[in-house]
């Protein structure tokens, strides 16, 4: 914009008054708002990919060959912003307030940018968040650094894959047509079931088997996130290895014994490097 000029919280263009505070774009971390009327966020680099690393190792079962591998190392995300107050009182109450709200260090970090959604699990990586000799006559400047966990980019919403009144031996694809594996929470409504103690679920070579007696009106959930098995929300055991979605194309099979309908739900986030 030409003849950009900032007076007091309010961004002027050719005599034209716009607010700086975009309501269409939202950032929360840890279920506390970064952006707000009181917080205005200046500069951020969410957008930036994670730095890889190369390693070279001997390969003994190739002639002692050289090998090349790399892998993807944790994202850093820097954000900056200012904390708009009008008198002492005031910017003390708002830097309590904000040291309070960041004293948990991990967490998700969201965005809302425009309308597209991505929540991001990450860990507060500097301790000096409020430098007091940055500050202006109105606002105060801070900077956070977060270190993004895996998955790197992982939006709000879910896609999901349904199956319905399944009595028989499921083999089914699955596309996760993002770019990193997801962790998904599988859900059975047993419709009907006749001497049913057993439910195994697999994806590709990792399976997980439930054995315990299955009634009719039965919610069996398979959460492989939070690693644990519930039916109607009480836990239960189980073995095996908890599967996970690889990115684009996914082997599922759902198996019981006796006799049985299910109603099964695969649902699944979106997850992006």
């Amino acid at each position: 914009m030409p003849n950009l000029s900032h007076f007091n919280n309010v961004l002027f263009n050719w005599w034209r008054q716009y607010s700086t505070w975009n309501r269409l774009d939202d950032i929360i971390f840890n279920g506390f708002w970064l952006q707000n009327e009181n917080f205005v966020t200046s500069e951020i680099n969410f957008w930036n990919m994670p730095k890889i690393n190369v390693l070279t190792y001997d390969n003994p079962k190739n002639d002692w060959w050289w090998v090349l591998d790399r892998f993807y190392k944790q994202r850093v995300i820097n954000l900056s912003w200012s904390i708009i107050w009008t008198d002492s009182n005031d910017i003390e109450n708002k830097i309590d307030s904000l040291k309070k709200a960041l004293s948990v260090k991990t967490g998700y970090l969201d965005f809302k940018i425009k309308w597209t959604y991505r929540r991001i699990l990450c860990t507060l990586t500097n301790s000096d968040i409020i430098n007091r000799e940055h500050y202006d006559i109105d606002h105060w400047k801070f900077k956070l650094t977060f270190t993004a966990q895996d998955p790197f980019w992982s939006e709000k919403t879910r896609d999901f894959s349904t199956f319905s009144w399944i009595n028989a031996e499921i083999n089914e694809d699955i596309t996760n047509q993002w770019s990193e594996y997801s962790n998904p929470i599988i859900n059975i409504l047993v419709n009907n079931c006749s001497e049913t103690n057993q439910v195994k679920v697999k994806i590709w070579n990792d399976e997980i088997v439930i054995e315990t007696p299955i009634n009719t009106g039965d919610v069996i959930e398979i959460n492989t996130a939070k690693k644990n098995c519930t039916i109607n929300s009480q836990s239960v055991d189980f073995s095996g290895r908890f599967p996970k979605l690889q990115a684009w194309l996914n082997s599922f099979r759902v198996i019981s014994n006796w006799t049985y309908n299910f109603d099964i739900a695969v649902l699944y986030s979106k997850n992006y490097l």
